[in-house]
C-alpha cells in the first residue's frame, strides 16, 4: 500500500514539475502558482468523481469511470498471455481474428451494442488504459491522474487560445473554464471528455498557430490532434469543421463579407448533414433519428429517473428544424431547479441558473465589439452541438455531461459580448448612493 501511495506521489510531482518548468505553460495571464492551484483543484475534482461512483452508485460495472479501467486490465493482461494478440487488439491490425473473440467476451465495452457506429470511441480510451497499465502497476489513481493532467491541458490550451480576447478578466475567464461543476467534474477522470478536452484545445490551439503564422509543424501538430479527436469522440470532430472551414475561408478571402461567409458555410454544412448519403457510405441525419429512438427506447426501458419526454425525430429536414428551439433550451438551461433531485443535478441547475444570469447580463450590458474569428467558430460548434444534444438525449443526467464540450464556448461568447465597465460603474454608483 505505501508504495502505492509513494508511486502516485512520483507521477503527482512530475505532474506538477511539468506545469512549472514547461514553455506552454507559461503565458502572461496568470501565474505559475495560479495555474498549479488550478490543477490542484481538478486533482481534488477527481477524487470527488471517484468517491460518487464508488459510494453513491456502487456498480463498478456499469460505473463509467471503472469501465474503461477494467476493459484496459484485460487488454493489458492478453499482453503477458501472447503479445502478439496483445499487439493486434492494441493497433486495431487484424483485431477481427476469430480467436480474438475469447478477449472481447470477457470485456464489457469493447463491443458498442449498435452496429451504425462510424468509429468504435470505447476502443482508444480502452487502449490507453491498457497502455497505462505498464507504468501503473494496477493503480487506479494514476491512471485518474494521467487523465487529469490531459484534460488539464487540452482546457489550458483552450484559455491560451481565448484568453488574449478577453481585455483584462482573464482570472474570470480561467475560472469559467476550469471550475464550472459541469466541466470540472466531467473532465477529471478515466472518461472521454477528458480526452476529448486534450485533444479539441490542442487541435484548436495548432490550427491558430498555423493560421497565424502558416508554420508547416503548426499544421502537422493540428492534423495529428484532430485524428485523435476523432477518435475520441466522431461527432465533436465533426462539428468543429464547420467553424474551422470558415476560419481558412476568411484566412484566404479577407475581402468577403464575413456574415454572408459564416452563413454559407455552415448552411453547406447542414445541407451535407442532410444529404451525406450522396457523398458517402453513411447518412448522418438517419444515424442520428436512429440513435434518438435508441436512447428514448432505453430511458423507457430501464426507467431512468431524470428521464424526460422529447418528441421523436423523423428523418427529415422539417423534423430537425421544427424541433431545434425546444432542443436548444433542453441542452442549454435544463435541469431547471425544480428538477434537481439529487446533489449532482442541483450543482448542474446552479450551473443553469449561472448561464441564464450570464444572458441577462450579456444582453443589458452588451458591448458591441470588433469581431474575432474565435466567436464565429464558438458560436458555430455550440450551436451544432448543444442542438445535436437536446435533439437526441432523453435523459438530464445524460443532458448534463454530453454539453460539456460546448460549455467552454458559449461561456466565452457570453463573457466576450459584457460590457465591464459599464457593469463596474454601475455597481460604483449604488455602493456610491
Amino acid at each position: 500500500m505505501i508504495w502505492k501511495v509513494l508511486w502516485f506521489l512520483f507521477w503527482l510531482i512530475l505532474a506538477g514539475w511539468l506545469i512549472y518548468k514547461l514553455h506552454f505553460f507559461k503565458q502572461p495571464f496568470l501565474k505559475t502558482k495560479e495555474v498549479l492551484f488550478l490543477f490542484l483543484i481538478k486533482l481534488i475534482a477527481s477524487f470527488a468523481v471517484y468517491a460518487v461512483y464508488d459510494v453513491y452508485y456502487n456498480d463498478r460495472i456499469n460505473s463509467d469511470i471503472f469501465k474503461y479501467y477494467d476493459d484496459g486490465q484485460i487488454l493489458y493482461n492478453s499482453f503477458h498471455h501472447n503479445s502478439a494478440d496483445f499487439m493486434k487488439m492494441l493497433t486495431g491490425i487484424g483485431e477481427n481474428e476469430p480467436h480474438l473473440q475469447s478477449y472481447y467476451q470477457q470485456m464489457n465495452f469493447w463491443i458498442k451494442p449498435y452496429q451504425f457506429e462510424i468509429i468504435n470511441e470505447n476502443k482508444t480510451i480502452i487502449r490507453l488504459n491498457a497502455v497505462l497499465f505498464f507504468i501503473s502497476f494496477g493503480h487506479y489513481f494514476i491512471h485518474s491522474l494521467f487523465f487529469v493532467f490531459l484534460s488539464f491541458i487540452g482546457l489550458f490550451a483552450l484559455f491560451k487560445l481565448l484568453a488574449p480576447y478577453c481585455q483584462s478578466h482573464h482570472r474570470i475567464l480561467a475560472i469559467l473554464l476550469y471550475i464550472m461543476p459541469s466541466t470540472l467534474f466531467w473532465s477529471s477522470a478515466i472518461l472521454k471528455e477528458s480526452l476529448v478536452f486534450f485533444s479539441l484545445g490542442l487541435s484548436l490551439f495548432f490550427f491558430d498557430k498555423w493560421r497565424t503564422s502558416n508554420k508547416f509543424f503548426s499544421l502537422l501538430l493540428f492534423i495529428f490532434f484532430s485524428i485523435l479527436l476523432m477518435l475520441s469522440k466522431f461527432y465533436i470532430f465533426l462539428l468543429i469543421w464547420p467553424g474551422i472551414c470558415f476560419m481558412i475561408l476568411i484566412k484566404f478571402l479577407p475581402q468577403w463579407n464575413k456574415v454572408l461567409l459564416f452563413a454559407l458555410t455552415q448552411l453547406i454544412f447542414i445541407l451535407f448533414f442532410f444529404y451525406s448519403e450522396y457523398f458517402i457510405s453513411y447518412d448522418f441525419s438517419e444515424i442520428v433519428t436512429i440513435k434518438q429512438h435508441n436512447f428514448i427506447n432505453m430511458s423507457h426501458e430501464f426507467k431512468v429517473g431524470s428521464a424526460i419526454d422529447i418528441p421523436k425525430l423523423s428523418d427529415s429536414v422539417l423534423s430537425f428544424v421544427y424541433h431545434t428551439p425546444n432542443a436548444l433550451i433542453n441542452s442549454i438551461f435544463r435541469p431547471f431547479i425544480w428538477e434537481a433531485h439529487n446533489p449532482m443535478a442541483l450543482f448542474a441547475a446552479l450551473e443553469n441558473i449561472l448561464l441564464i444570469f450570464l444572458v441577462v447580463l450579456t444582453i443589458v450590458f452588451f458591448k458591441k465589439q470588433v469581431s474575432n474569428p474565435w466567436i464565429w467558430f464558438s458560436l458555430s460548434f455550440s450551436l451544432f452541438l448543444l442542438t445535436l444534444i437536446g435533439l437526441t438525449t432523453p435523459v438530464l443526467g445524460a443532458l448534463v455531461r454530453y454539453k460539456v464540450p460546448a460549455l467552454p464556448f458559449l461561456l466565452f461568447i457570453l463573457f466576450y459580448f459584457i460590457d465591464f465597465e459599464r457593469l463596474n460603474k454601475l455597481l460604483i454608483w449604488k455602493k456610491q448612493y
